[in-house]
């Protein structure tokens, strides 16, 4: 049973680089130079304040109408509607994937009710290859577009990130950069994840006991 400390993360697409995210311990996975080896859902461990984490590697989606879906992505779809996680969205800015910017946009806007109450983080891998600030104006307001519905995903759980170390309401924190293969903040992205699920927990524990003392 997957349990209270969660992490999901996914894309348009597999790639061997998103398996060193988080430092998860996950065997019996294919690694290949391509696209699409996951084909099953991944869980691998990590350590986070004294706590186990689970790390969970979904397939690969393609932005496509649900019933045209094969199995494979639907492993993908059905675990981020029902499993309790932060959820990492991982966007190849370099577009090396064979996606381009405005095609994984699509495929994020177009999965996002799937995300809804849990806390998201849109994350842009690669840039060992390209920064964010090289992109165009277009594929600037793509990503940008992504990092406002993640803030706006969250809900509730905004409220709580005052609580998160490191962040100041939360909004720039929506947004993180990263390169797996030049391990360059890697422990960054890892620290907001784990501590915005952290808020989420204390912001519904509070709801709860809100609730039960109004009820009382």
């Amino acid at each position: 049973m997957v349990g209270p400390w969660s992490i999901a993360y996914c894309s348009c697409l597999c790639s061997l680089r998103r398996l060193q995210l988080c430092g998860a311990r996950c065997g019996g996975v294919e690694v290949q130079p391509y696209a699409f080896t996951t084909k099953a859902l991944y869980v691998g461990h990590t350590d986070y304040k004294y706590l186990r984490w689970q790390v969970i590697d979904t397939p690969g989606v393609l932005d496509r109408p649900l019933e045209e879906r094969n199995t494979i992505e639907m492993q993908s779809i059905t675990a981020l509607a029902h499993l309790r996680a932060v959820v990492l969205y991982l966007v190849d800015i370099s577009e090396q994937c064979g996606y381009t910017i405005r095609q994984q946009a699509a495929l994020f806007h177009s999965i996002k009710p799937l995300f809804a109450g849990k806390p998201l983080l849109v994350v842009c891998n690669k840039t060992d290859v390209t920064r964010l600030e090289d992109l165009d104006a277009e594929s600037r307001e793509l990503v940008e577009g992504m990092r406002r519905a993640a803030a706006e995903n969250a809900g509730g759980v905004a409220g709580a990130m005052g609580m998160v170390e490191g962040g100041d309401g939360g909004e720039e924190e929506t947004l993180l950069q990263m390169s797996t293969l030049a391990e360059d903040n890697i422990a960054e992205v890892k620290q907001v994840a784990c501590e915005r699920l952290l808020a989420a927990r204390v912001e519904q524990k509070l709801r709860t006991r809100g609730a039960t003392a109004g009820g009382g």
